[in-house]
């Protein structure tokens, strides 16, 4: 099996053309946001695109 890396641009437009949208794509740091920082961001990404969290 070959693994190819594609660009973002590449990939939406690769889904766009099988028909597909994406769900949600935001983005929730850089290599300067801490951990905890970017999972608090992942976290309201998800809770604002419908998901629900269970302790």
């Amino acid at each position: 099996m070959k693994l190819i890396i594609q660009s973002i641009k590449n990939y939406f437009k690769s889904k766009k053309d099988k028909g597909l949208e994406p769900v949600f794509f935001e983005k929730i740091g850089d290599e300067k946001t801490s951990r905890d920082e970017m999972k608090k961001n992942l976290i309201k990404a998800l809770k604002k695109n419908g998901w629900t969290l269970k302790k």
